[in-house]
Parts: structure tokens; C-alpha cells; sequence
């Protein structure tokens, strides 16, 4: 069971994102839902006019508009600040300190994945990353 499981972190992150004015401005104009989905563990947040609305810990039947899913490691690389947000979910490889000599390089490599309606999660790049370090900043507390 990961960070994401618990019905109080899930709480605790909702009301920070919804006291984010940053994350309000830039979804504000979002209609849909996302899904964070870390090892087996999922929490699904629709969102509407930049507030989320209403939350499960599971995907409903009618899906999401898209996902971020990676394994807790790589959550808790971006929760413990050793990398950014970008750093992990934008493709290739930029911290070699495990592989100097660039055996394992792999420019498709993604520690957090985004699946689903690929539009709108670009559309929605800011408020992401807003929803990622907030995700961050409530996982620290």
C-alpha cells in the first residue's frame, strides 16, 4: 500500500488543490477527470472549473480523461525533491549517477506516465504541474 491509499493524504491533498488559486487558474477550463495511480493504489479526481469535485479511490466505470501512474519509487523521487516534476515524465534520461558509463540509456524511458486523452493533458501542462507539486508538498507534511 503506497502514500495514496490513505483516505487522510487523499483528503489533506484535495483541500491543498483546492486552495491552490495557481491550479484554479490554469483548469479553469478543464471539464474532466484525472487519475493518479501510484504501484496498484488510484485516486480519481473530477475536476470542474479548476476545483476538484469529487474524488474516488478508484476508476468509475466512465473512465478518466487521463492518467499519471508510476511505481511509488518514482513518486517519492519527486516527493523527497530528487527530481522534478519534468524530470520525470518527459522522455529520456538525465541523471546518470547510476550509469556513468550510459549502458541503460534509453531515450523512451518515463518514471511517470500519462495515458489517456493525450490533448487534453498537454492542454492541461501547467496544471499538472501544479497538481504534481502539490501532490509533493502535502506528501512532505
Amino acid at each position: 500500500m503506497s502514500f495514496l491509499a490513505e483516505t487522510t493524504f487523499q483528503q489533506c491533498f484535495i483541500d491543498a488543490l483546492n486552495g491552490n488559486e495557481d491550479f484554479q487558474t490554469q483548469a479553469q477550463a478543464f471539464d474532466g477527470s484525472i487519475l493518479i495511480q501510484v504501484d496498484a493504489d488510484q485516486l480519481w479526481l473530477k475536476i470542474y472549473k479548476g476545483r476538484v469535485i469529487d474524488h474516488e479511490q478508484f476508476a468509475p466505470v466512465f473512465g478518466y480523461t487521463f492518467k499519471l501512474s508510476g511505481t511509488q519509487a518514482s513518486w517519492r523521487l519527486l516527493i523527497d525533491g530528487k527530481r522534478r516534476w519534468a524530470d520525470l515524465t518527459v522522455a529520456g534520461k538525465r541523471h546518470f549517477d547510476d550509469d556513468p558509463t550510459l549502458k541503460t540509456l534509453d531515450p523512451d524511458f518515463l518514471e511517470i506516465s500519462t495515458e489517456g486523452n493525450l490533448l487534453e493533458a498537454a492542454r492541461l501542462t501547467e496544471a499538472t504541474y501544479l497538481l504534481a507539486y502539490t501532490l509533493r508538498d502535502t506528501a512532505k507534511d
